[in-house]
């Protein structure tokens, strides 16, 4: 059920914070372009993007070829409008340091780095002539620390809510802190429920597959007390496949989060009993982060799988910037096979 807004129960009518159509959009750390798609299905248009990853850049120029690419580590100096004309700026500054599935590659000086690029990304955001803008980022202690801290200076320029994806229609659990302008975070708010909740099989006729598991819920590590020499100190070991598993899930719920390492598998028995596993092929792992299935990938599957992983799915875009003005399409996928 949608929880209505002051000025819809005072019987007032609020203004209209739905991006207009053909609004200019510039797109910071813009990745794949999971921003930049749902932008364009909100009817804005993408005239910027930037990213310091040259496969990134390159899929997005692929999908976006109207758009200016800029390969770049940020900061640099932007092309940001300064004539007076609306456009909305968005960020997703990396999140790699705040990844708990980054442990391996996770430094103290990395992790200062990236909190102060998002501290300079909202700077540049707040101090832009920008009519809107937004940021997506994980929602670690330092991130929201940071983020808060900012608030209480800027409280009218500056809003900011966690949100479960999957309570907007992304058929997978995730989890991610949107912050921006005040208005359009409000009707994010308003716009998520229960009601809005997909299944894996809402979105891709999943055959003979009953379970959704990925690498994190399945291979865990016991300590190995007793050891030979050059033998690992850890033993692997399998998970049974549970539905109440966060990791490991019923094709008849939301898919477990999805991960740039591509270990993403369907799961099923046979007739024996023996579990089956199958990798999800890039078409259907596109369709968990809600990309349309005319989107271009690279050919080579870990770049696709890597750049899908990292990408804001583009549902989340497209109904921040559309708001309630209309419904998002509706996503159809081709049949799974599992022979």
């Amino acid at each position: 059920m949608r929880q209505q807004s002051l000025a819809e129960l005072l019987g007032t009518r609020e203004p209209d914070v739905c991006a207009p159509e053909g609004l200019e959009v510039y797109d910071l750390f813009c990745g794949a372009g999971g921003f930049s798609c749902g932008a364009e299905l909100a009817g804005c248009r993408v005239v910027f993007a930037c990213d310091s990853c040259k496969d990134a850049i390159e899929t997005h120029k692929n999908n976006h070829p109207g758009a200016t690419h800029l390969c770049s580590t940020l900061p640099a100096d932007l092309p940001l409008p300064t004539d007076g004309r609306p456009f909305h700026l968005h960020g997703s500054p990396p999140c790699q340091q705040f990844s708990n599935g980054n442990s391996t590659g996770r430094t103290v000086a990395g992790h200062a780095a990236a909190l102060d690029m998002i501290e300079w990304y909202i700077k540049i955001a707040l101090e832009s002539r920008a009519s809107s803008w937004s940021m997506e980022q994980v929602s670690t202690n330092g991130v929201v620390k940071i983020v808060e801290r900012i608030r209480k200076r800027h409280p009218k320029k500056l809003a900011y809510q966690v949100f479960d994806f999957e309570e907007l229609g992304v058929p997978q659990t995730r989890k991610r802190l949107i912050a921006g302008t005040p208005a359009l975070v409000a009707r994010l708010v308003r716009l998520c429920g229960n009601h809005r909740v997909r299944s894996v099989r809402d979105v891709i006729s999943t055959g003979r597959a009953t379970h959704l598991r990925n690498s994190k819920g399945w291979d865990c590590r016991t300590l190995r007390h007793i050891r030979k020499p050059g033998e690992s100190k850890y033993v692997y070991e399998r998970r049974p496949l549970v539905p109440e598993s966060e990791r490991v899930r019923l094709v008849t719920l939301p898919a477990p989060t999805l991960l740039c390492n591509g270990d993403m598998r369907w799961a099923w028995w046979d007739t024996n009993g023996v579990v089956r596993l199958q990798h999800l092929c890039v078409s259907h792992a596109a369709a968990l982060q809600t990309f349309p299935p005319t989107y271009l990938w690279p050919k080579k599957v870990t770049k696709a799988y890597k750049q899908i992983g990292n990408a804001l799915p583009p549902l989340v875009a497209e109904l921040l910037l559309r708001g309630e003005r209309g419904h998002p399409r509706s996503l159809e996928y081709p049949l799974v096979s599992l022979e």
